[in-house]
């Protein structure tokens, strides 16, 4: 079982202060706890017949709970569960160290101008270890997708995160992908998962090949305006209405995969003329074959 345990942490450390927190009314409802009840001039809580048998634990509204550093509640006990939501909402105890007021100033230090309102922070012990496990475990489910990846698709990936290694050594491409396992993992782990990878794969060669053009902010091919965005142009691609002109950027991009009929023919038509895939086949500004 995890233990559902918060401390207190005073900034100041173990030097023996002692707060005195009555209940607190949440600020956002300007109300106090349901467990917090109004007492009579005899010092006990007003509880209804339904409330005295409910087996729940409430709270007087003349509490006073005595903190230090150090102070835990266990939030499975009823007792620490009722006396912490009895206080939790005092403007002295900050949710987390770092947790900041609606100007962005940290409510325990402060800024240049003024101190902070509070002294106490709340501590979860456990949480960062969760924070590093699923830290870890993300990095070794990036690194597992590398380890299985083809070089070849390797390089790939690469070349869709903006870098070329396409000559470079298997073991330098693969320690590239898993030093950035390593310090973004999700990004690794999107990049795998992604349904459309091969699409922005595709559109990084159109772009490197110079059969796509990119230009304030806009990816053209010849005239046509494909897209303000990767996203956008890789919804384009995927919209089944212009298969006809993406067939087309891809014959440009990829022509070795073309058969040789199918040079012929865009040869016999001249339709290499001035266009990036000419000078990928060799094919001269006047239509023929280069030597």
């Amino acid at each position: 079982m995890e233990n559902n345990v918060i401390v207190l942490r005073s900034v100041y450390g173990k030097v023996n202060n002692n707060y005195l927190i009555q209940p607190c009314p949440n600020p956002k409802t300007g109300r106090m706890p349901e467990v917090v009840k109004k007492v009579d001039s005899n010092g006990n809580m007003i509880l209804t017949e339904d409330e005295k048998n409910s087996g729940k634990y409430f709270i007087p509204e003349d509490f006073i709970k005595t903190v230090v550093d150090g102070t835990s509640f266990d939030l499975d006990n009823p007792v620490d569960a009722a006396e912490w939501e009895s206080i939790k909402y005092c403007n002295w105890i900050a949710s987390d160290r770092n947790e900041r007021d609606a100007n962005g100033d940290l409510i325990i230090d402060g800024n240049s101008k003024k101190y902070g309102i509070a002294d106490l922070y709340v501590e979860r012990p456990g949480e960062i270890s969760k924070v590093r496990i699923t830290k870890k475990q993300l990095v070794t489910k990036a690194c597992n997708y590398v380890f299985e990846d083809s070089l070849d698709d390797q390089r790939k990936k690469i070349k869709i995160l903006g870098k070329n290694m396409d000559h470079a050594i298997s073991s330098d491409v693969t320690d590239y992908l898993i030093q950035l396992a390593e310090k973004t993992p999700k990004k690794i782990i999107d990049l795998y998962e992604d349904d459309n990878w091969k699409l922005r794969l595709f559109l990084a060669d159109a772009v490197e090949r110079g059969v796509i053009r990119k230009s304030d902010n806009l990816y053209k091919y010849e005239e046509r305006i494909l897209g303000g965005s990767e996203e956008a142009v890789i919804l384009f691609m995927r919209d089944i209405q212009y298969k006809k002109l993406v067939e087309s950027i891809k014959r440009e991009t990829y022509p070795n995969l073309l058969t040789k009929a199918e040079l012929q023919i865009l040869k016999d038509e001249d339709l290499l003329i001035g266009t990036p895939m000419a000078e990928q086949i060799n094919v001269k500004p006047d239509g023929k074959p280069k030597k």
